[in-house]
């Protein structure tokens, strides 16, 4: 993966932090429908670019398992240590040292002001594990992706594939679906009870044709 690869290098902060960060950012808060199923795939490649390049945080080889704390350097407060597998990409890889501030930029450009920003970093630094992380930010991909839609406005016409996904498609609207389960038929027919019943119609032997020699 490129991230466990050459996130920690300087040189490659604006193309990660930017540019792929937001292409991804955007793909999840226009819930486009074509995106529909692989949305959770979108939101782990967000916090990886996050995890390493603000929070000094590493994830385990294919953005898996909980965000892996690296400590401040001792020498300078403003920086973290780097790992002992920076150079090891299928050991988790490596982070940037110095945070960036690309990946900031982007949250502050979907609506979330400083004091936001702040909080969702003090959150995402607290909660580790991959599944809270990822719900940090589908709830705040929600708020941008809610204000998006307000802006685009409600009437809009069908663009098939194009189209933004509905609240019962959306992974970001997946809390507010009410799950529905199909009522099952008046009575539960199973194979073993239609052979049963199919034994108890059979003829008995003895009301059948005899077949025997009546001149015995």
């Amino acid at each position: 993966r490129i991230l466990e690869s050459v996130a920690w290098l300087d040189k490659y902060t604006e193309l990660l932090g930017y540019r792929l960060l937001s292409a991804a950012v955007k793909a999840i808060v226009t819930e486009p429908k074509w995106m529909v199923g692989t949305e959770w795939d979108m939101i782990n490649v967000i916090r990886d670019v996050y995890d390493r390049l603000v929070l000094g945080q590493y994830l385990l080889p294919g953005g898996q398992g909980p965000g892996l704390q690296m400590s401040r350097d001792p020498a300078n407060s403003m920086m973290f240590e780097q790992t002992k597998v920076a150079d090891k990409p299928l050991m988790g890889g490596g982070i940037l040292t110095a945070t960036s501030d690309f990946p900031r930029r982007i949250l502050m450009e979907i609506g979330m002001s400083q004091e936001e920003v702040v909080a969702t970093e003090k959150s995402l630094s607290e909660k580790r594990s991959a599944k809270e992380q990822k719900d940090v930010f589908r709830d705040l991909l929600r708020v941008a992706a809610d204000k998006t839609k307000q802006a685009e406005g409600l009437n809009r016409g069908d663009n098939g594939v194009l189209d933004r996904a509905g609240a019962e498609e959306s992974l970001l609207h997946g809390k507010l679906r009410q799950p529905t389960v199909s009522a099952l038929p008046e009575k539960l027919v199973t194979y073993s009870m239609m052979k049963k019943k199919e034994g108890s119609n059979s003829p008995d032997p003895a009301d059948g044709p005899w077949h025997g020699n009546i001149f015995d």
